[in-house]
């Protein structure tokens, strides 16, 4: 099984970019925020708890968010799957260490992270542009971006299985280039 993270700021494209090649490489896809939202519409604790962080815009504490990947990549291992895309994740240092005892668990060593790189200020335009309900919130999201997924990227970078990726030219050039760096991870058919 092979795995790749796409990382980037919010508003870099990673989910357009985790769509386009989903479909080109059959991989499937784990997006955190959406299995976030589908426990949030629970009436139960955690439901209301990441209700609350959704609203303030923080992030959700690590163990819920691997109690609900755990299930997606039992799913992908007893699949036909070839990878999975981890769309935006991982978001904290605690979590890449983590991720990676599972990978080392369940035997699979092909891992690659992709940062798509867009400046804060093209950020700020690309959400404002958005008109998002939680603006507020996104304001957030690019404050703790220094501070919690920064470490993650010089994490993957020192490891060897970091590319970096120019986020502010036009989806297919991302793309074009996304798939060029990748080439030998994602189309490799031994």
């Amino acid at each position: 099984m092979k795995i790749l993270s796409i990382i980037g700021r919010p508003g870099s494209g990673k989910g357009t970019q985790v769509d386009i090649l989903s479909k080109k490489t059959g991989f499937g896809i784990i997006r955190t925020g959406e299995l976030l939202r589908q426990k949030a519409k629970e009436e139960d604790l955690i439901g209301k708890k990441i209700k609350q962080v959704f609203h303030h815009g923080g992030l959700i504490p690590t163990p819920i968010v691997f109690s609900l990947w755990m299930p997606k990549l039992e799913e992908f291992r007893k699949s036909e799957v070839k990878g999975v895309i981890f769309d935006g994740n991982p978001r904290k240092l605690y979590e890449a260490y983590m991720l990676q005892e599972v990978f080392d668990m369940f035997e699979w060593k092909e891992f690659r992270a992709c940062y798509i790189d867009i400046s804060e200020k093209e950020a700020y335009f690309r959400l404002a542009k958005r008109k998002r309900k939680h603006y507020s919130g996104d304001k957030e999201r690019l404050s703790w971006f220094k501070t919690e997924v920064a470490p993650v990227i010089d994490y993957y970078r020192k490891k060897g299985v970091l590319v970096e990726v120019n986020g502010e030219q036009s989806i297919e050039k991302v793309q074009e280039e996304l798939c060029e760096k990748l080439s030998d991870f994602l189309y490799d058919t031994d």
